[in-house]
């Protein structure tokens, strides 16, 4: 099943590393959401706070066209060193900021460039160490974001109201400096470097199934990070316990850690595609379900919940659907930068498109929650026609 014992022990430790302080730090932007709101971006139209995180969430993806690049040309050494000194000032700066655009190029630009410059190679790495347990390695890596997602919000919320928001982003940076740290010394290439080509291979998108793919995705994360960005907001003003609003992110990112262990297992038996496209598409349904649950306590957690392990699943599986339609695995890194580079677009503006939703109706989040949910459950239904080329391919429905 591993190559080498002691590949699990650093590749994938370090790669864990990377997915905690990238994704992680990114889950977690629903509480910079509920600082901002009050303190420094007060007044401000709900479009403006979620384009930061937005900006921040469309870099990490966008900019693994360029790291995919350079991975693949066996500079992930230099990648990882590059990355950790961006989010380092990135980090730092954030928390001298103290005007709109300060926020937007420390935390919007700076780490989601420096997390987008880090991410990719992880996973391309960890792709080049596992074969038949490839789908369950991801998804063990993938389970960082999701404790980084649990871990940053309750430091965050726990901090801000003691020490400010300064001191909190610095504490908070520390932890990120360290974990990337062993991230640099840990994550290496197996495979020799690939002669370089073209930034973008558009050869690849004659591959309808990978082509109908990256559509499917670009659908879903329109709405997947919605409730991501404002579900600690939304039940903080809907009358929730002021305790249970507060850890309603960390609840979300908590139940997505299973599901992205559970999917991921299960998808080396009946194929990724297989476990990817029921669970986006419930997470579809759950969001409908978002208004009438997360008014009381028990309701803000269930959702928090269900929500959390359907929608776990996306970004953890993305990287196993690329590999699992790849037969040149010396190209996995650009295959899947191309897919984050084209999704990037749509995760830049689904979250401000949901804000802008929520100042029109003067507060409601109907129409943001009937955006979110029709979004997914479509892009859900075109991941089915990829499910469908793929069993036709391969002779069989596990795919």
């Amino acid at each position: 099943m591993l190559m080498r014992f002691d590949h699990w022990n650093s590749v994938v430790a370090g790669a864990w590393c990377v997915s905690f302080t990238t994704w992680g730090y990114t889950n977690a932007f629903g509480v910079s959401v509920s600082w901002y709101e009050r303190h420094q971006l007060a007044g401000r139209p709900p479009s403006d706070i979620a384009w930061i995180g937005s900006t921040q969430l469309a870099l990490v993806l966008a900019c693994a066209v360029i790291s995919g690049k350079a991975f693949d040309a066996g500079y992930i050494k230099y990648l990882l060193v590059l990355g950790t000194c961006i989010y380092t000032a990135g980090l730092f700066g954030l928390s001298f900021a103290t005007t709109y655009v300060h926020i937007f190029l420390a935390q919007g630009v700076a780490c989601g460039m420096a997390a987008g410059i880090l991410f990719l190679p992880a996973v391309s790495a960890v792709s080049h160490f596992f074969r038949v347990r490839r789908a369950t390695a991801l998804g063990f890596l993938a389970t960082g974001s999701s404790v980084g997602g649990v871990v940053y919000p309750l430091l965050l919320n726990h901090v801000f109201p003691k020490i400010g928001f300064g001191p909190a982003i610095r504490a908070s940076g520390y932890l990120t400096i360290g974990l990337l740290i062993i991230a640099c010394l840990t994550i290496d290439s197996r495979l020799p470097p690939r002669k370089t080509g073209p930034l973008i291979d558009f050869s690849h998108f004659g591959d309808h199934a990978y082509s109908s793919f990256v559509a499917g995705e670009c659908l879903i994360i329109w709405g997947l990070y919605i409730p991501y960005f404002y579900i600690q907001s939304y039940s903080s003003a809907h009358g929730v316990h002021p305790q249970i609003s507060l850890y309603s992110l960390s609840f979300l990112n908590a139940a997505s850690l299973f599901g992205r262990v559970i999917p991921n297992w299960l998808a080396d038996t009946y194929g990724p595609f297989t476990i990817l496209i029921p669970n986006c598409f419930l997470s579809g349904i759950f969001c409908f379900a978002w208004l009438s649950l997360a008014k009381t306590n028990a309701g803000t957690v269930v959702f928090c919940l269900a929500y959390g392990f359907t929608s776990g699943a996306y970004v953890s599986m993305m990287p196993a659907c690329v590999a699992s339609m790849t037969t040149d695995m010396s190209t996995i890194g650009i295959r899947i930068a191309m897919v984050f580079l084209i999704v990037s677009l749509f995760a830049l503006t689904g979250t401000p498109i949901a804000g802008a939703m929520v100042a029109m109706e003067k507060g409601s989040y109907v129409g943001a929650t009937i955006f979110s949910g029709i979004m997914i459950i479509a892009g859900s239904c075109v991941n089915g026609v990829t499910w469908w080329i793929m069993s036709r391919r391969k002779g069989t429905r596990r795919v």
